[in-house]
């Protein structure tokens, strides 16, 4: 069985909060080696506590050493500038995005899928609004992080997402997300033991 843990996962871990004990009966099962355990490395460029980013992946890779002595699986994102690491993440090809795609329509339907077409929408300058951290393209970076951190887990072919995030959990969601290929998306105490 092979665990994608999304990075609310993550943060409940370091923080030992949350779901942090049914999150630990994972870990401890994957030490012992009975299930194979993934994290998207698109977590890497999530917003840590203070709202900075981590000025380089070795910051994420120590943060998953302090949540389990045994390495975990690193899943590589679509590579996106100024989003993503370069030596961390893979060139998109047309299957990829497609796929990015038809998972940013479920989850967010709402909202462009590209940042430039969300900033002409909101009637923002594309490249001032993201070199500036403006607060619309933080909600459209944490988005497409969520995106992402899905399309990691569909395409490397894991079978459960565990994720405490309600948006992935919707009635009207989750389904499709599941014929896209996600197999089965679990709160972290509902992963079978």
């Amino acid at each position: 069985m092979r665990i994608t843990l999304d990075t609310n996962c993550l943060v409940d871990l370091e923080l030992k909060e949350g779901a942090y004990i049914d999150l630990q009966e994972i870990i401890s099962s994957y030490n012992l080696g009975n299930i194979e355990v993934s994290v998207p490395g698109i977590g890497a460029s999530e917003r840590l506590k203070g709202g900075t980013f981590a000025d380089s992946f070795t910051v994420f890779q120590k943060r998953l050493r302090r949540i389990s002595p045994k390495e975990l699986d690193i899943l590589r994102p679509l590579l996106y500038l100024d989003i993503c690491y370069l030596d961390w993440s893979i060139l998109a090809g047309e299957d990829t995005v497609e796929l990015e795609r038809n998972i940013h329509n479920v989850l967010f339907p709402e909202y462009e899928f590209a940042w430039s077409d969300q900033a002409k929408l909101l009637g923002l300058d594309p490249n001032i609004a993201f070199s500036e951290s403006h607060k619309e393209c933080m909600k459209w970076r944490n988005r497409k992080c969520d995106v992402l951190g899905l399309w990691c887990h569909i395409f490397y072919a894991n079978d459960i997402f565990v994720t405490r995030d309600k948006n992935f959990h919707k009635k009207s969601k989750k389904p499709l997300l599941i014929d896209l290929g996600a197999k089965s998306i679990c709160c972290p105490s509902e992963v079978p033991s």
